[in-house]
């Protein structure tokens, strides 16, 4: 009959089997030759470390045409006027719309911007 009232030598291997995350049997071997344990399944807990990350490299794709805009930022009581110009492929008739709001309106301050579409892939290292 098996006693299973745990002896401190189990009590060290049971320690050792949960800080290394697995929960179930622990096969031994006993002894050398062919007395090793026997491969049978059992069932194990969670590993509670995370595997080693695999070394990747993250490329930038531009996935669009580049955009420019100009935004109106002159202060109106507080406030923002907030006029946007139209969406050009060139910053050339940024000034153009920057000019005329300011010959219409009388504003000062304006920013432009530059909007170009990009995605990130993610790919496995290449293995020379």
């Amino acid at each position: 009959m098996t006693d299973f009232n745990p002896s401190p030598g189990r009590e060290i291997l049971t320690r050792l089997m949960r800080a290394s995350g697995h929960d179930g049997v622990l096969h031994l071997r006993t002894g050398g030759g062919n007395d090793a344990a026997l491969p049978i399944p059992r069932t194990e807990g969670r590993a509670m470390t995370t595997p080693a990350p695999v070394p990747t490299r993250k490329e930038i794709q531009i996935t669009g045409i580049r955009k420019h805009v100009a935004e109106c930022v002159t202060e109106i009581d507080g406030t923002e006027c907030g006029a946007r110009s139209n969406v050009w492929d060139t910053a050339m008739y940024l000034d153009v719309w920057i000019r005329a709001h300011a010959d219409e309106y009388e504003h000062k301050k304006f920013v432009k911007r530059t909007e170009e579409p990009v995605n990130v892939c993610t790919k496995p290292p290449q293995v020379s």
